[in-house]
């Protein structure tokens, strides 16, 4: 039977359950339930973050204290949105895996539902921030994602074993009107 899960509570730390996929109010694209993206809270990805409620893929889990590391070439989040009247404006604070040098920079390329919103090259800790037309929003599932083309695994270039594909850090992400 699909399941979804259930919410006892309004705010970051409250229950979360698995319930059946019908008894479930929204569900994502393969039954599960879609969790509403909340203007004054938002994505906290640190370690008592609310980002394990956003559907992540490509993300590394656990989470340090203040963030979370992007451990794949591609890193995304699923939400919803409540109904809206103006364009949506996304703060998205990162920071770059810059490998003791040996990487100028990170590539950031920004897509929701697989359409181009945004790009940035990331050397130092910066404020992703760009506005997407309420048009391209969707009422339901909506996916964010974030292609980075030259995440690396420390691994790689000799500096430890870790053989996650980092690319940045991701400490929060805030939305609201422009």
């Amino acid at each position: 039977m699909p399941q979804g899960v259930s919410r006892d509570g309004t705010d970051a730390h409250s229950t979360v359950r698995k319930v059946p996929a019908e008894l479930s109010d929204v569900r994502g694209a393969e039954g599960w339930f879609v969790e509403l993206l909340n203007f004054k809270t938002g994505i906290d990805f640190g370690a008592t973050g609310n980002l394990n409620e956003f559907s992540p893929v490509g993300f590394s889990l656990p989470p340090d204290v203040v963030s979370t590391w992007s451990e794949a070439a591609v890193a995304e989040l699923t939400f919803r949105l409540p109904p809206l009247r103006h364009d949506v404006r996304f703060v998205i604070e990162v920071f770059p895996y810059l490998a003791d040098g040996l990487i100028a920079a990170q590539g950031c390329w920004v897509f929701l539902n697989g359409l181009f919103v945004h790009y940035s090259t990331v050397k130092t800790p910066v404020e992703l921030i760009f506005t997407v037309s309420r048009a391209r929003l969707n009422p339901g599932a909506n996916r964010l994602s974030f292609a980075l083309p030259n995440a690396t695994a420390p691994k790689d270039l000799a500096l430890g074993n870790d053989l996650r594909l980092l690319g940045l850090g991701f400490v929060k992400l805030t939305a609201g009107p422009p």
